[in-house]
């Protein structure tokens, strides 16, 4: 793995079909090259390959949080127990299964919805990418309290 450059390294422009592409496949948003985990919870402070800021300080993962809490709720949930309710399975079966989703696809769905978020919040806000800064911009650290 290689160590993160002290400046970043100039990139061609990320279109947002580059920054959705990349989302989908849980690639840094920035360049694309390198994976956003660095074990099978936790992600790289910044990208291996370009360095690139990923976790961007205090509060920065309430955004994965929330599309893990309305993927699991809005599209499992919620489904399974108007199924159960309306007695087309048993309610006690469709408890079951709601328990069991409430438990185990947040930890199966963890790495995607930080993918999903990253590329959502540079899908909404592209010059935030390095790729997309002009050169002489701050000195590209991607730190707010360092920004001009």
């Amino acid at each position: 793995m290689q160590a993160p450059l002290s400046k970043l390294e100039p990139l061609a422009p990320a279109t947002p079909g580059d920054v959705l592409l990349r989302g989908l496949r849980c690639r840094c948003p920035n360049c694309g090259r390198a994976k956003l985990f660095r074990s099978l919870i936790r992600i790289h402070h910044s990208c291996p390959a370009c360095g690139m800021t990923l976790e961007r300080g205090d509060g920065f993962y309430l955004g994965p949080l929330c599309i893990n809490y309305g993927l699991v709720a809005l599209c499992f949930v919620t489904p399974v127990l108007l199924i159960g309710f309306a007695e087309w399975i048993p309610v006690k079966t469709a408890l079951a299964l709601a328990l069991a989703g409430t438990l185990f696809l947040p930890i199966l769905l963890y790495r995607f919805c930080w993918s999903w978020w990253l590329m959502l919040y540079y899908l909404c806000l592209p010059d935030e990418l390095h790729a997309n800064r002009p050169e002489d911009s701050d000195d590209l650290s991607f730190e707010e309290e360092r920004r001009s």
